[in-house]
């Protein structure tokens, strides 16, 4: 049967007239729904409701189309309304100052608690030194030191009699610097003497040597009397200090504990123990609180940090953590430099964004997280772990003397992970933690059905988009412009794109190009532009290339015919620009046992896919050829001029047909290109990238002139995705140009050579003048030629 050219409505989805209702997009409701995701919608509610430890979600899907947008969409619509939240402080640790301890308070009551502090704080700086200076208390401590001097002054008066006594008398002996002791000296014509004094009177024989020793074995007496004198005086010191900070302790407790009773009710009884250690604190410590020293405050301490504040929050915390990495998701701690010397303390510590959503979400870019080394492996531990330990970040941790650790903090955070699918795959597969912490995957698709409703939906979508960002609004023709465009982006015409980063671009510039022209609305010859700017500023490379075939540095047919030659299709890609070229494919064979030869894979140049491709080629030949004679071939398949090396399987229909062609002996048509996978039965089998091989053969044939008879061969599979460019369907239209759906090897062969296939007999033959029939009569002769050589030999 002869193969019909497709026509020119089978070339491109066109956006149906009249589905537009408007003048200007500006008239539509903008949309803000989620277009398009129903099942990725479902998963996520599923992810956002379900409370259960375990359920965090991953969020999958190509970039631009909706993802991070939608999970926000869908927790403002779902009710995140509760009374749970918390507010989270570190206060100094009494027992050990490098350890922060952490106090949780209902959402409010932190707040309520720092400011309780500071105003305690105020009132005990005021009030302490109130009290301690009070007249009553003047008065009570003017008491105790009154009665513990008199008990000094017995205790010295006793020393002072014996020694006036004993002809002696205490006396203040000065040591330097203005400092003094206390001794016992004899008394001789009013005048005391010390010991060597006494020893110069003995020299000059004022007083005789048994004078001299009876001073010094008094002295010896009345010396151990101060001493003791002077202990009981100390001791009687200590009694009274002890009994005065008795004294305070006492007369401040009402002040202190009564100050600090505010506070009661706030919080758990970690935070009210917290505060009895500080009124313990300050009632044992009186004289360092009741000081006034401009070098240190003392109340520095007592000061509250709250890390985390839900004082004016009713919902959930969402948390957008845009630039993850140790410091903004697990926190850090801030230091000082105090005379040259790195400090810390608990005031310092700050929260990252898993405090921050506590008892809420956090979203957070997932290829962001793996990308640094370590973090991971701490986010995994957090979310297993449901606590948070704040660390100093690296770079200050190697200069702190002394590492605070602060307690670590129980956390109720569900983690939303947005990224690429290939990256879920490798963590589900290489993380043992993953699949049990992660248990929801919602899938993004970048695509929809394409029809009415969805179009309209698009629509209000785009709408929304040229209103949020006062981007010019389109009329009814640019609308069906970018609606055609974004199917041909999904590459078929029975879709229509989600990637709505990528479309909006196209409208940006066109919006763009509107302007530039003075206009206030985009048209479809804007958008138009906006495309073949695009395309041009992209295409350098692909003009580079199809500038080699034009040259004849590539050779590559467009006319004539070749026996065992034919040009197959290929896609070239980069990162944001793809196109197809025409590339030379040939093929030679001979009697021999080597089989079908891929060169490609000798030359360690093809890839796996292609070379399955190749055998799947070897498969066909047993199955329509060879059934009663070996099949004696040797054949090399090569694509000529290639460099760079080769895979998929989309030639090897085009191979196949070469060495159909070499067997035959029947020339292929040179100006038709062709493209398709075979399987092992003949069937020709959909491939990628049809748009863009039928626009690169076009390029090359418009370049060099057409001439009516130019045109490519596609999968009759692959009509299903053809969305192309007006120039190609121009050509279609004017019968310039043409593109053949094939549905099996015998249709392609037939239309290339312009002989019949041939159909098999019920005994296992072709015709003798069809295609396949040729070429089993080669084989025949070949198989004949090395059973000869193999007698001869």
């Amino acid at each position: 049967m002869k193969v019909k050219s497709l026509k020119p409505s089978e070339l491109k989805w066109t956006c149906p007239t009249g589905i537009f209702e408007f003048s200007k997009s500006s008239e539509l409701s903008p949309s803000t729904e989620i277009v398009g995701q129903d099942r990725a919608v479902r998963a996520v509610k599923l992810g956002l409701e379900i409370p259960s430890s375990g359920y965090n979600m991953f969020v999958t899907g190509v970039s631009g189309s909706g993802r991070e947008t939608t999970v926000k969409r869908i927790l403002d619509q779902i009710d995140t309304t509760t009374d749970k939240l918390t507010d989270l402080c570190y206060v100094y640790n009494f027992e050990d100052s490098t350890r922060p301890q952490a106090l949780v308070f209902p959402a409010g009551e932190g707040k309520q608690f720092k400011e309780g502090i500071e105003l305690c704080i105020e009132l005990l700086q005021k009030n302490i030194p109130v009290v301690l200076g009070s007249e009553s208390t003047a008065a009570e401590k003017g008491a105790l030191l009154e009665s513990y001097s008199e008990q000094k002054k017995e205790q010295m008066e006793k020393v002072e009699k014996a020694s006036v006594e004993a002809g002696f008398a205490v006396v203040s002996i000065p040591t330097g610097q203005g400092h003094s002791r206390p001794d016992v000296l004899p008394v001789i014509d009013g005048k005391p003497y010390t010991y060597e004094e006494l020893q110069q009177l003995a020299a000059e024989d004022k007083i005789t040597a048994e004078k001299l020793k009876e001073y010094r074995n008094l002295h010896t007496d009345l010396f151990k009397l101060l001493t003791s004198a002077i202990r009981h005086s100390q001791s009687i010191e200590i009694k009274a200090q002890v009994e005065i900070e008795r004294l305070y302790r006492r007369l401040l407790k009402p002040t202190v504990t009564g100050i600090l009773a505010r506070l009661s009710g706030l919080g758990n009884k970690e935070s009210a123990e917290h505060v009895e250690r500080i009124a313990e604190t300050i009632l044992s410590n009186i004289d360092v609180f009741s000081a006034n020293s401009e070098e240190a405050d003392p109340y520095i301490i007592f000061e509250v940090n709250l890390i985390v504040d839900n004082s004016d929050r009713k919902k959930r915390p969402v948390v957008v953590e845009q630039f993850p990495d140790a410091v903004r998701l697990f926190g850090n701690i801030d230091r000082i430099v105090i005379d040259n010397k790195p400090y810390s303390d608990h005031t310092m510590i700050r929260a990252g964004s898993f405090l921050r959503a506590n008892g809420g979400y956090l979203i957070i870019n997932a290829m962001d997280v793996v990308r640094q080394p370590g973090l991971w492996q701490t986010l995994i531990q957090t979310v297993r772990n449901r606590t948070v330990i704040t660390r100093p970040n690296e770079m200050t941790r190697a200069f702190m003397p002394i590492e605070l650790q602060p307690e670590p903090i129980d956390v109720d955070v569900k983690v939303i992970l947005i990224g690429p699918g290939w990256l879920y795959t490798i963590l589900a597969s290489q993380d043992p933690d993953f699949g049990y912490l992660f248990r929801i995957r919602a899938d993004f698709d970048d695509r929809m059905d394409l029809n009415e409703e969805n179009i309209l939906d698009f629509a209000g979508v785009i709408a929304y988009i040229c209103q949020s960002e006062s981007v010019l609004p389109l009329n009814s023709g640019a609308m069906a412009s970018i609606a055609e465009q974004a199917v041909r982006l999904t590459g078929r015409h029975d879709k229509i794109s989600l990637k709505f980063n990528m479309v909006a671009d196209y409208v940006r510039q066109a919006s763009y190009w509107a302007a530039q022209d003075g206009r206030d609305i985009i048209t479809a010859r804007d958008l138009d532009k906006a495309i073949s700017e695009k395309q041009y500023r992209l295409s350098l490379g692909e003009d580079y290339a199809t500038d080699r075939i034009l040259e004849n540095q590539v050779m590559v047919d467009t006319e004539g015919s070749v026996v065992g030659q034919l040009n197959g299709l290929a896609v070239y890609s980069g990162a944001d620009h793809s196109f197809g070229l025409p590339s030379r494919i040939t093929a030679t064979v001979s009697p021999g046992v080597e089989g079908i030869i891929n060169v490609e894979r000798e030359s360690e140049m093809s890839g796996k896919i292609h070379t399955k491709g190749v055998y799947v080629i070897t498969g066909f030949f047993r199955e329509h050829f060879a059934l009663d004679y070996p099949l004696s071939l040797s054949a090399g398949i090569v694509f000529e001029q290639s460099y760079g090396g080769v895979d998929g399987d989309s030639a090897s229909s085009t191979e196949l047909y070469a060495l159909l062609s070499a067997l035959s002996g029947a020339p292929l048509r040179q100006d038709l290109a062709v493209t398709g996978s075979v399987n092992q039965h003949g069937r020709i089998q959909p491939i990628g990238g049809v748009n863009y091989k039928i626009e690169g053969h076009f390029k090359v044939c418009r370049e060099r002139g057409l001439t009516g008879t130019q045109g490519v061969m596609i999968p009759d599979s692959n009509v299903v995705h053809l969305q192309l460019h007006r120039d190609v369907i121009e050509a279609v239209e004017n019968k310039q140009f043409h593109i053949y759906p094939i549905s099996t090897i015998e249709e392609g062969i037939s239309l290339l050579t312009g002989i019949e296939a041939g159909e098999k007999s019920a005994h296992g033959t072709y015709p003798a003048d069809t295609i396949l029939g040729m070429a089993d009569a080669q084989l025949r002769q070949m198989a004949e030629t090395v059973r000869d050589f193999g007698g001869r030999r």
